[in-house]
């Protein structure tokens, strides 16, 4: 699984909510044929909502890509309510990640598994079913086969540990299955298509 960018790939912006949704949100965007000129941290949901607008202001001459977590809310109606007010724009999307990045990483079950060494049947079938996607993904880590994922990724009763980010950094920049992953994240599929749907600059 490696991106279908090639050298006249488009550019554009991504913004996320956290540092531990950077590197998924790039894997997306390559996979789906864009260059990522540069990816913006809002450090919380509620950041980054008040500044969507901005966000779509600024989406002129590159198409800016925003993901959202759905925090177990329908994505079509968190998308709608989040977009009231905002005038259309072709080269600005709002995706909500549906409930959150983590399920779209346990979406990839293999690589999963392999990476933080848990058994692929304790990895779940439908990750976008799962009430707290970051809760389900430090359960699992607490019981790797890897000392290094429990001690890192974990702290205490399933809080992300003091590697945290950087292991869910590792696992979707150079490990994550993004085409085997979209296979059971509709949210994921319907990302992809719509970024590869963004006009390029200059085709409003």
């Amino acid at each position: 699984d490696r991106p279908h960018q090639g050298r006249a790939a488009v550019a554009m912006h991504v913004v996320v909510e956290g540092e531990s949704d950077k590197a998924a949100a790039r894997r997306v965007a390559e996979f789906a044929g864009r260059q990522v000129l540069h990816v913006t941290v809002t450090r919380g949901k509620t950041k980054l909502d008040s500044k969507l607008a901005n966000y779509s202001r600024a989406a002129r001459d590159q198409p800016w890509v925003v993901f959202r977590d759905s925090d177990n809310q329908c994505p079509v109606s968190l998308r709608q309510r989040l977009l009231t007010g905002i005038p259309d724009n072709p080269l600005f999307a709002l995706r909500i990640v549906h409930t959150m990045t983590e399920a779209w990483l346990m979406a990839d079950r293999l690589g999963f598994s392999r990476y933080f060494a848990v058994s692929s049947d304790t990895v779940p079938v439908d990750p976008e079913a799962k009430a707290h996607a970051k809760q389900t993904l430090l359960h699992l880590c607490q019981r790797s086969r890897s000392r290094d994922i429990r001690e890192e990724v974990v702290h205490g009763q399933a809080h992300p540990g003091p590697l945290f980010v950087e292991h869910l950094t590792e696992f979707a920049s150079r490990h994550w299955n993004v085409s085997a992953a979209a296979q059971s994240c509709p949210s994921l599929q319907r990302a992809i298509t719509a970024i590869q749907a963004l006009p390029k600059a200059g085709q409003r």
